[in-house]
């Protein structure tokens, strides 16, 4: 029986989350009060339509600062089209105005591709929120790009399915922008990122062509599948309208363990055991001991979750049958992997509160590092087998580095590590910031050596756009330049994401 419940947190203060990045004004020196006013004018005549422009500072200051409060700028206005027509008309306004544009989903990015950093004006798809129709036979669901995930999970539930994505920000976070950006998750090693729920895309192009694609098939080999230009390309190429997306059967149980381990040098074997043996196995989630201990600091009530510390706890959860013998069944195959050696102590929820409280661990750790100070935040994947080496030296990497507090957890079923470089208090804010450069170039120099990727799940943005080359050859860079060109010849759609200049 589970005998820990994990304390909640309190709402985060966004407020006490230093931004440090300069704003566009500071950084190229644009458009002071007179100017700002008259573009914002000139789109409101383009577009004649009330409510759709946004232009007064108190309005405008949510949609110019992203999750992170790390990255910043400056917007003459937001636009907030209601339907692909009014995108549409959106984008030829500001093409025709020689505006450039950000599009905006629920602006929950980690790397600053969602705000405005040189004035652009931002389009905001967060009013597309219609849930439009769903089909039982092919298990599709068709949505605008503006539905919020959580939502798109509640509207499943009394239909019997379930979209198979999930993440932190479900309650905020908008599906364009997770396509945009190629989401992953909590369930990638089951079911795969946002890219393989995608079956059809509407794009708006930057010439205010509407690509209407919304496919529903699984089998349609007609030439080029034009979808996955879009997916993942972080709004530099079009604007996601509406998306046609597989859901899948709720499963008929969920079973959820936290594992204790006494090591992490044997992770792999872990990982290969667990994979073997839980066919239903739908998430692994791996949370370091220094990590827990700041959750511990922030939220004082919570206890710890075994008799006693451990380096590294193990979130498991497999989807199976319902009845007694299929939970069982999860007992018996639980137990197998700790009387193999590979895990120390397993406590295992026998309700949903119990499920949700171990869950509470890994989301507590996110906001404990949110709320505890400032942050240098790195998102990767190193080849499972290569993972207790890469942690070892994430920490040293922290130590060498000085005055700060090495923070690791992540997705052990895929290799998605999330690496937290903390300021300690003998830090100073200039120096923490001085030393994002060199810590990142170190980083992502380890992870190419691995074969690894620099980006696991939040794309490039402009914080990780001078290191894609450890990920990506100059062929497929220059490809994809070529691709902005042909599709974005002016550049106005998020410039400067991916790569600076286009």
């Amino acid at each position: 029986m589970l005998s820990v419940l994990f304390t909640y947190f309190h709402p985060i203060d966004r407020a006490a989350i230093f931004t440090h990045i300069k704003t566009a004004s500071e950084q190229v020196g644009i458009v002071g009060d007179k100017n700002v006013a008259s573009v914002a004018e000139r789109l409101k005549a383009e577009l004649d339509s009330p409510g759709l422009v946004l232009s007064e500072p108190g309005e405008m200051a949510a949609y110019t600062t992203d999750w992170t409060h790390k990255f910043s700028g400056v917007t003459p206005a937001v636009l907030r089209p209601r339907d692909t027509a009014e995108v549409a008309r959106s984008v030829l306004a500001c093409r025709k105005l020689g505006l450039a544009l950000v599009p905006q989903g629920g602006n929950t990015g980690l790397v600053g591709g969602s705000v405005p950093r040189a004035g652009e004006v931002v389009l905001s798809l967060s009013r597309l929120n219609a849930i439009e129709s769903f089909d039982p036979a092919s298990a599709t669901v068709q949505v605008q790009a503006g539905v919020v995930l959580q939502a798109l999970h509640e509207d499943l539930v009394a239909r019997g399915c379930v979209f198979p994505v999930d993440l932190g920000a479900r309650g905020s976070c908008q599906i364009g922008g997770m396509i945009a950006t190629n989401a992953g998750g909590i369930k990638v090693l089951r079911y795969g990122h946002m890219r393989e729920q995608v079956l059809g895309l509407e794009v708006v192009l930057a010439d205010g062509t509407v690509l209407g694609s919304l496919n529903s098939l699984k089998k349609n080999n007609t030439g080029l599948d034009l979808k996955h230009t879009f997916i993942g390309s972080e709004g530099m190429l079009g604007i996601i309208t509406r998306a046609v997306l597989q859901v899948r059967p709720a499963p008929q149980a969920v079973q959820t363990a936290l594992l204790a381990l006494d090591t992490r040098e044997r992770l792999p074997e872990l990982l290969t055991m667990l994979r073997e043996r839980l066919r239903g196995l739908s998430s692994l989630e791996i949370i370091t001991r220094e990590s827990i201990a700041l959750y511990q600091e922030v939220e004082p009530g919570t206890r710890e979750p075994f008799d006693k510390a451990y380096p590294a706890c193990v979130i498991v959860e497999e989807e199976t049958g319902a009845g007694t013998s299929e939970r069982d069944g999860f007992l018996e195959r639980l137990s197998s992997v700790i009387e193999s050696g590979l895990a120390a102590d397993a406590v295992v929820a026998e309700s949903d509160a119990q499920a949700q409280g171990i869950w509470r661990l890994r989301d507590g750790v996110t906001e404990a590092i949110g709320r505890a100070g400032l942050t240098h935040k790195f998102d990767v994947t190193v080849p499972p087998g290569a993972l207790p080496e890469f942690l070892a030296e994430m920490e040293r990497f922290g130590d060498e580095a000085g005055g700060l507090r090495t923070l690791l957890f992540g997705h052990l079923g895929d290799g998605n590590v999330h690496v937290n470089m903390m300021q300690k208090p003998e830090l100073s804010e200039d120096e923490f910031y001085a030393k994002g450069p060199a810590l990142a170039e170190r980083i992502y120099s380890h992870v190419a050596a691995l074969k690894g990727s620099i980006s696991a799940e939040h794309g490039i943005g402009i914080a990780k756009r001078d290191y894609l080359h450890h990920s990506r050859t100059v062929e497929e860079i220059n490809l994809m330049r070529g691709m902005k060109q042909l599709l974005d010849p002016g550049g106005i759609l998020n410039p400067g994401v991916l790569f600076e200049n286009a």
